[in-house]
């Protein structure tokens, strides 16, 4: 008997809607897990499981009576995260230049003689 696939990854196309002599069907990648597991034995039958499932838009197709195009669906919020993670990679990175900068200058004997 085969094992069930517990990660899976899909790309799937919605319901088609019909607004204003066209066609939009929406894309969007689909990330699923889950695990289950049951016992029997002679004190009882036992088990648990779980999961998760994440949605992700990825496009709109558009149909028209030209033909059909791929409307790409941003994502705004991942863009501004890893913005958000680049300039705070660059501040430490700077923070720590100063840092070394400084104490190199203490090291090298340019304090003012008292």
């Amino acid at each position: 008997m085969s094992q069930p696939k517990r990660f899976r990854i899909r790309t799937v196309r919605g319901e088609p809607y019909h607004v204003a002599g066209r066609t939009l069907i929406p894309v969007a990648r689909v990330v699923a897990y889950s695990r289950a597991g049951g016992t029997i034995a002679a004190e009882g039958v036992g088990g648990a499981g779980g999961g998760f499932v994440e949605i992700t838009p990825l496009a709109v197709v558009e149909e028209t009576a030209d033909g059909e195009r791929s409307l790409p669906i941003g994502d705004a919020t991942a863009r501004a995260l890893w913005g958000l993670l680049g300039l705070a990679v660059a501040w430490t990175l700077f923070l720590a230049f100063v840092r070394l900068w400084s104490l190199s200058r203490r090291i090298g004997g340019r304090h003012p003689r008292a």
